[in-house]
């Protein structure tokens, strides 16, 4: 990991992370998560934040076009 893709890596991990610590302690499905997630990929993507898509297995590619972050 370098510079480049520090961002792209970091934010959507961070999320996630979010995701647990203010869920409560009995939700723990994360299928109900993940609509939450992409929304806020798509956000960050809107305000140039190039974040890797949430179901990538390698987390290091950012959105291939514009609109990319609603097709995952």
């Amino acid at each position: 990991m370098d510079a480049s893709d520090l961002l792209n890596t970091i934010w959507p991990r961070a999320a996630a992370a979010a995701e647990r610590l203010w869920s409560p302690v009995d939700v723990t499905d994360p299928v109900s998560a993940l609509p939450r997630l992409e929304r806020f990929r798509c956000l960050l993507n809107s305000r140039g934040i190039d974040a890797a898509p949430t179901n990538n297995p390698i987390a290091r590619q950012g959105p291939p076009n514009p609109g990319g972050c609603y097709v995952q």
